[in-house]
């Protein structure tokens, strides 16, 4: 009995210190906001691709990257629809966020997705440039840029889309989660597919 106290008395700090350290690994929270669903692309059909063409593969800038020591570079994917509330989609890298999300986005506006490109299929490229959460001062930054390359009819139009936000840390990660969401949300939804199928490429 005294072995198994003495035992007890020396792993107990080891087992504290392992829940502790698995408590306070840092998490990031991307939650979009799907816009209204709509019908208006119903019959028409898209060969999606997602590219990653950062320079910088960090997520997390230099600022913020005390406060996320030891995250694992996941993301908690979390969709929220009006009426419908909000709910963990699931947990992806980076380059499955954006797939993910640019999927829901198509798919809202009725378009069907191909497993394949063909010659006569429309094609949406996205080629991410930037996605960085930083922390300067007690500002939480969030910046994201990607250009998006729609090829219809042989033709092909490119688009550039660049989105930054800040927001005053109180506490927390909770306004990183925020100010992340917020600009992801603004920069997939600013894609209007809608018009490029609408007008074609002139």
């Amino acid at each position: 009995m005294r072995i198994f106290f003495n035992w007890l008395k020396l792993a107990f700090p080891l087992f504290f210190a392992l829940f502790v350290s698995c408590a306070t690994i840092p998490t990031l929270d991307v939650t979009y906001k799907i816009m209204p669903k709509s019908n208006i692309l119903e019959g028409n059909e898209v060969f999606f691709q997602f590219v990653d063409k950062r320079t910088d593969k960090e997520i997390i800038g230099k600022g913020a990257r005390k406060l996320y020591e030891n995250y694992s570079g996941n993301i908690n994917f979390i969709l929220s629809k009006e009426g419908s509330g909000e709910y963990l989609a699931g947990i992806y890298d980076i380059e499955s966020l954006f797939r993910k999300a640019f999927a829901f986005s198509l798919e809202n506006n009725g378009l069907k997705l191909l497993d394949k490109s063909s010659p006569d299929a429309s094609e949406l490229i996205i080629k991410l440039n930037k996605f960085i959460l930083d922390l300067e001062g007690r500002q939480w930054i969030a910046a994201i840029s990607y250009d998006a390359e729609f090829i219809k009819n042989a033709e092909t139009v490119v688009r550039k889309f660049k989105g930054e936000g800040q927001k005053f840390k109180i506490s927390g990660l909770n306004q990183a989660h925020m100010v992340v969401s917020e600009v992801f949300t603004d920069m997939i939804n600013q894609l209007d597919i809608k018009s490029l199928f609408a007008r074609g490429i002139q």
